[in-house]
């Protein structure tokens, strides 16, 4: 599979770095002119990639890549897809939205990236609010989605590879300025956030403001002729275009999963031996619990987690299977950040946790915020608030909400966090997930923390479940390793002793489970479980069987809920 170089020269990264023309419209253009190894392969696919004259593709280099990308882009502008049109993708995992992205900003067109994994009613409405000129999809979700979109007039095209509905175009042609060049503000995507807290929102990718990371990148990123990179992220979302842009510009060999658990990435890991991963919590969450052995994944070095900052139990154990001097570089994330802000890294020495998210980068003004608006000091927890030129330009067709999302001229993330004299910034949860307890407002990530210290704890997540008293207990959702077979009532006898010793609130009520509720990003969908669960300690009668809820526990019996 590899052999070959494939990395960029650094004194060609330098060049690529001060070049001012480089940007999303013409990276891929200024790389295969650079890259001496242009015509080595160094994106792997899992899956391969299908194009809409039939060829069936398993590896590509910089020059394959730019030529498949030319000729879908040669399409689009057959098509009728102009400068500014925003058009939606909605496909498998892989590397397809990739090369969509980029033959459409080549055509200064906007991509609409809808993760395949969205339920097709959900893909639909958030397609419809965008208000795109067409669609690109395959034949499995056009089925799944033709009913919603038949009612949709903004719709030109409709367009799958399955098809050939592009097959009329094979002429190559362009518009004379092609590659496009995007102003500082030109929309070069939009995305959807997780839709953990709603309907999933439209964020705008604003060129300088997306390309600021990928440029800092080039001199910054690990890339030795040595080192590959497992990618394991949603390939729709933007810290997958983002990663995908990187292991293009640095031509750095990249193995691209479409099957994104843990056991996958564990199979791809020990198979492709890469020395950089970059995934997402659910799936590093999938693979820690695995029965990993110290060293066993040794090959990496680099563990980098975006999207939610990672569980402590988590991290060690992968940092234990890495190599001995591996490292978790975590920070948290949002589409509407452009990129992690903050930089937490982990190695087998590290001791500081406790929801430790790390310190800001240099480039961005964070701050703690009331709901006010007011800037808070050093403990108190509030929202967190950013200025950075990361920050997305706002929701496409949604102006109001973009307004509302400022305070004080900070955006805020709708995430609960406070920082300490040494300006270290630490993220108890999100403000919606806040459960108001008899004891006070509780949050509920340092629960889990404790819960996943448990041995027997694979993965947890915790949410508030109305009492009789009028205020909220704590349920706690737990999924077991493999292969242990504790019950829930002894589980929950042994969390609430930890939680006791930490001088935290007790589970009022504890089921094992097999898996969460997720959105089309991973994240676990707790406002679904809150509904779900949203009688539990307050009915005698809850019917669990036909909830599917089979081994539970009360902390006290129902009816009779105290937090003693």
């Amino acid at each position: 599979m590899l052999g070959n170089k494939t990395i960029l020269p650094i004194h060609k990264r330098i060049k690529l770095f001060f070049n001012q023309k480089l940007g999303c419209g013409n990276f891929l253009h200024l790389s295969v002119a650079l890259n001496p190894y242009r015509n080595h392969p160094f994106l792997f696919l899992e899956k391969p990639f299908k194009t809409f004259m039939g060829d069936t593709i398993n590896s590509f280099c910089l020059f394959s890549l730019k030529d498949i990308v030319d000729k879908y882009a040669s399409c689009y502008y057959q098509f009728g897809v102009r400068e500014n049109d925003p058009v939606a993708i909605y496909l498998e995992d892989g590397i397809g939205y990739f090369i969509h992205y980029l033959a459409l900003n080549n055509l200064g067109a906007i991509p609409v990236l809808v993760n395949g994994r969205m339920a097709s009613d959900i893909a639909a409405d958030f397609i419809n609010r965008v208000d795109v000129v067409g669609l690109y999809t395959d034949s499995k979700h056009l089925n799944s989605i033709s009913c919603y979109t038949k009612s949709n007039n903004s719709l030109k095209f409709v367009a799958t590879d399955e098809d050939n509905t592009f097959t009329q175009y094979k002429d190559i042609k362009f518009p004379q300025w092609y590659p496009y060049s995007p102003t500082d503000s030109h929309p070069v995507m939009i995305c959807h956030s997780s839709g953990t807290t709603g309907k999933p929102k439209p964020v705008i990718f604003g060129h300088k403001q997306f390309f600021f990371g990928k440029r800092i990148r080039l001199l910054k990123f690990p890339a030795s002729q040595a080192d590959k990179l497992l990618f394991a992220l949603p390939s729709s979302h933007s810290a997958g275009i983002s990663y995908f842009m990187t292991a293009t510009l640095l031509g750095l060999p990249s193995m691209i999963l479409s099957d994104l658990s843990g056991k996958n990435a564990i199979n791809y890991a020990q198979r492709f031996k890469p020395t950089i991963v970059a995934a997402f919590p659910q799936t590093y969450a999938e693979m820690a619990s695995e029965p990993l052995e110290k060293d066993q994944l040794n090959s990496i070095k680099m563990w980098f987690n975006t999207g939610d900052a990672a569980h402590e139990a988590h991290i060690k154990t992968l940092v234990d299977a890495g190599n001995s001097k591996s490292v978790f570089i975590d920070g948290l994330g949002a589409s509407e950040l452009g990129m992690a802000l903050f930089n937490k890294v982990s190695s087998r020495k590290t001791t500081l946790y406790g929801r430790y998210m790390g310190k800001p980068r240099k480039f961005i003004k964070p701050v703690v915020l009331d709901d006010e608006g007011n800037i808070l000091p050093p403990y108190k927890v509030g929202l967190l608030g950013i200025k950075s030129p990361t920050i997305t330009p706002g929701y496409w067709n949604d102006s109001n909400r973009t307004l509302k999302s400022y305070k004080q001229g900070y955006w805020t993330t709708g995430d609960l966090v406070y920082y300490d004299k040494e300006n270290r910034f630490y993220h108890v949860d999100r403000s919606v997930d806040a459960i108001q307890c008899a004891s006070g407002l509780v949050n509920s990530l340092p629960i889990e923390e404790i819960i996943l210290k448990n041995n027997n704890v694979a993965d947890c997540t915790v949410i508030g479940a109305p009492t009789q008293k009028g205020d909220y207990g704590l349920v706690a959702l737990i999924k077991l390793k493999p292969e242990q077979n504790i019950t829930a009532s002894a589980l929950i006898a042994a969390i609430n002793t930890q939680l006791s010793n930490n001088s935290c609130e007790k589970l009022s009520f504890l089921s094992l489970v097999k898996d969460f509720p997720v959105g089309a990003t991973g994240k676990v969908l707790k406002r679904q479980l809150r509904e779900q669960y949203k009688d539990i300690l307050t009915c005698a009668e809850n019917r669990l069987e036909d909830r599917e809820i089979y081994d539970f526990a009360d902390a006290v019996p129902i009816l009779i809920q105290t937090n003693s």
